[in-house]
Parts: structure tokens; sequence; C-alpha cells
């Protein structure tokens, strides 16, 4: 599945082109926190990792046949309305053992269409996993809204690690979230094409 994905969305569809790929290599378990403007996002990361898991909105599990095929290849719901309790307890049972694995998640919750609403709707999942659990963050810039058979660039940042204290409160919590965002589109001005 994975070359086919590599083939049609990476290839084929788009010419996507990663930089600091060694990030990914650093950690066995970690977070993967992208930027989020297309549906394809998810499908330019998946064929550069590893075990991965995706957190995906519920909607798109209303269709039992989009489900069931979701479910096998690791991608599960989150309800984005709602804290939803359901959804953190399975991220974090993720990495209850100790064999390699990677959670993606979108801190900016949904698609961002237009640059003017970069940084209005930031979650706090991401950084709360991350501190909770004491694994890295990998911040990644993916090209904003690309076009078919357009230039896509994925830049990888360094990994990076949230003090636990960060739990005790939820102002901590969502600064270090902004924070996140700003990293993530910082990447794109530091590696120029």
């Amino acid at each position: 599945m994975k070359k086919f994905i590599k083939f049609l969305f990476c290839k084929l569809l788009f010419r996507v082109h990663y930089y600091n790929i060694e990030n990914l290599q650093k950690y066995d378990r970690f977070l993967i926190c992208p930027n989020h403007s297309s549906i394809f996002d998810p499908f330019f990361i998946y064929p550069v990792s590893n075990n991965l898991s995706i957190m995906a909105k519920s909607e798109i599990f209303k269709n039992k046949l989009v489900a069931k095929i979701l479910k096998h290849y690791n991608v599960f719901p989150v309800d984005r309305k709602k804290v939803d309790i359901k959804s953190l307890l399975h991220s974090l049972s993720i990495f209850n053992n100790n064999t390699p694995c990677e959670l993606l998640i979108f801190p900016e919750g949904g698609v961002v269409k237009y640059e003017s609403d970069i940084g209005h709707k930031i979650h706090n999942g991401a950084t709360f996993i991350a501190a909770k659990l004491e694994i890295p963050i990998v911040p990644v810039f993916i090209t904003r809204r690309p076009f078919l058979f357009s230039k896509v660039r994925v830049i990888f940042g360094e990994p990076y690690f949230l003090n636990n204290d960060l739990l005790k409160s939820k102002t901590n919590l969502k600064e270090e979230s902004n924070k996140l965002i700003i990293k993530i589109y910082k990447l794109n001005k530091e590696n120029p094409q």
C-alpha cells in the first residue's frame, strides 16, 4: 500500500519532495504534527512513516465501508466539536508498549483553506499527548493548497520535547500549542525553495 500511495500521490498526482527526512529517524516513538491545508496531506506523510496511526475527523467515518478501510490502516476518529476522551485514550494507548510507532495529528484540527485563518483554531491534543507521554513532536510544513501535478514540499523539523509541567495549566498548554503552529510555519521560511 505504501508503494501504491507513494506512486499515486507523491509521484503521479503531485511531485513531492522531502526535506530533513532524517528527523523521522531520531526517535522510535513520536508525534508528527503538520499544518493542514489539503485533504491530500496525510498521503504525503504516510509513505515515509513507520507504523503510523492517524487521528482524523469523525465525519469521514460515517460510511461503514470507508470506516472499515480507515481502521484497517490505523486511522481513528476524533470528534472536533468537543473534548473527545475516547479518542484521547486511544491516542495514549497507541504508545502503551515499547514498539516503534508514530501518531499523526493535525494541530489545526481541520483543513485551513485561507492564510487569514491560520492560527485561529488550534487544538491542544498534540501538546497534551506529547507532554503526558514525554515523547517528542516532529513539526512538519507541507506546501499549502497544492494543485494537481505541482511540486509539494514536505519539511520535517527538529524533534522536540515538552515539559510535563504543562499539564498543570490549560493556559500554558494553549500557549505551547500556539508555539507549535509557529514552529510549523517557520519551517517554510527557514527552508526557501
